[in-house]
């Protein structure tokens, strides 16, 4: 896991600043780590700040824009988790009980009784 200072995310990252980086920390939009050697920045804060600068640099977004659409990545990220926890523990099951479980699935999806689509 890497672990950059400030200093090295703004040497890593094109068009990111001192400033910039202090306000995406200010709006909550990225949360470093504080630790015993100063503020630590993880991978994934490193990918958010890139992805924050992408979409305030190409699309515009504003303050508001940008801390929906991390908060909607971050749940999406949550859920993708709990889908592959369900997903495990559902092959742990026997055949019979996996089969019940994905024709339920499919009644869910299509209520109607139409083709699923996905």
């Amino acid at each position: 896991m890497a672990d950059y200072t400030a200093e090295d995310l703004i040497a890593v990252i094109d068009d990111l600043t001192d400033a910039r980086l202090t306000h995406y920390i200010r709006i909550r939009a990225v949360q470093p780590m504080i630790s015993a050697q100063g503020t630590r920045f993880r991978e994934v804060d490193r990918a958010r700040v890139e992805l924050l600068c992408n979409l305030s640099d190409c699309y515009g977004l504003d303050d508001d824009a940008l801390s929906l659409v991390m908060s909607l990545l971050d749940e999406m990220h949550g859920l993708r988790g709990e889908v592959q926890a369900l997903m495990q523990a559902l092959a742990r099951e026997p055949d019979d009980a996996r089969r019940r479980i994905s024709a339920r699935i499919r009644e869910v999806r299509t209520p109607d009784g139409s083709p699923d689509r996905h």
